[in-house]
């Protein structure tokens, strides 16, 4: 019986953080080992804003690999609402951006400074559009009406839905996705949307939080 068989030499991280400072020398190393490249979220203690920021958070990565390991680090902006698409253009023309990721203000760490309002970014997102570079989205509202387990579900139906509806053909992942509605939401999707996973949030429970 034909059967195939798929051999990955060398996996890719799709949602890597390194922070930085002395345990971004302590922590690539792990991830060099392991895996041929990853993509790096932008979510440092100042936020990696421009391509002046993200070439010298690659050069410092870089520094920290070591001599025998091959990995590339493959680097994203931190979407604002005063965002230049001036600094996507050239990211994309220098080959140093892989996307771009939106944070709500205020969702998880280092976040303050995120969106507030999507509408507001919206003429990036067009930008983005035009460069095929891809919306990495941390999907969840920030309403402390709403319960913490039912945020991803909210995002969905308040934001994300009309934002495909608006802009099909943005490319986004959904990042980290954790309920059932994220899973259906994104195959149900024809095109420009995947998701990633991240297996320990699945294991945890009211109980483990509270």
């Amino acid at each position: 019986m034909y059967s195939k068989r798929i051999l990955i030499n060398k996996p890719v991280d799709m949602h890597l953080h390194l922070r930085d400072g002395p345990i971004l020398d302590y922590v690539v190393p792990y991830t060099s080992a392991n895996f041929g490249r990853a993509v790096i979220m932008p979510n440092l203690v100042s936020p990696v804003t421009t391509c002046s920021d993200a070439r010298l958070y690659r050069d410092q990565i870089l520094k920290s690999i070591p001599k025998n390991h091959d990995f590339q680090p493959l680097m994203t902006l931190f979407l604002t609402e005063s965002t230049d698409k001036k600094e996507l253009i050239q990211g994309v023309r220098e080959g140093l951006l892989a996307a771009i990721k939106l944070y709500p203000a205020g969702a998880t760490t280092n976040s303050d400074s995120g969106v507030t309002d999507i509408e507001k970014v919206f003429p990036i997102l067009e930008t983005m559009i035009d460069l095929g570079l891809p919306l990495l989205i941390h999907g969840e509202v920030v309403d402390t009406a709403v319960d913490i387990f039912d945020r991803e579900k909210v995002f969905i139906d308040r934001i994300l839905s009309p934002l495909r509806q608006k802009y099909p053909e943005l490319k986004i992942v959904f990042e980290h996705i954790t309920t059932l509605d994220g899973v259906n939401f994104v195959l149900e999707a024809t095109s420009n949307l995947s998701a990633t996973i991240t297996p320990h949030h699945l294991v945890l429970n009211r109980t483990d939080i509270f």
